[in-house]
């Protein structure tokens, strides 16, 4: 399809506005635009705009980012790590079996009652200490669960 010669001076004049590319794939896209397009539409193909030019070529490059934390992260429930840290000096003010099958029913009847707080932290970081709110309420919990543990022994 032959293009009109206001389609030709449009294209110029917006090349000659709007300067992109080297000098050389510039003078080949005006030769372009002076000549009609070839028979059987063997022009460039719609939307490829200017070719490059033959000497040319295009370069990769890797980009490289640095790793900002390549510390091991892991996600730690601070209750569970403050009801196992609390779990001997609460065996030693009451008298109780101190079987494993006793401590781990008075952990987990402790961490029912006591509402989760989870946190992101590096592996090797303790987790940080509850503020005292929450202390009371897990020694609260352990108590009970004490007596509970105490009162019907599963062993």
């Amino acid at each position: 399809m032959a293009r009109t010669k206001k389609e030709i001076d449009k294209e110029l004049m917006y090349k000659k506005l709007m300067p992109s590319g080297p000098r050389g794939a510039r003078a080949l896209s005006e030769e372009a635009a002076r000549e009609p397009a070839p028979p059987g539409g063997q022009g460039l193909p719609a939307g490829q705009g200017v070719p490059p030019a033959p000497h040319q070529k295009p370069v990769g490059r890797e980009v490289k980012v640095p790793a900002l934390d390549n510390r091991q992260m892991v996600v730690v429930n601070v209750m569970e790590s403050a009801v196992l840290g609390k779990l001997d000096s609460v065996l030693e003010r009451f008298t109780c079996c101190r079987c494993d099958r006793c401590k781990k029913d008075i952990v987990a009847l402790a961490l029912n009652k006591l509402p989760p707080k989870y946190m992101v932290l590096p592996a090797s970081l303790p987790p940080p200490d509850l503020n005292p709110q929450a202390n009371a309420q897990v020694v609260t919990a352990m108590i009970q669960a004490v007596l509970k543990v105490r009162q019907f022994p599963r062993h």
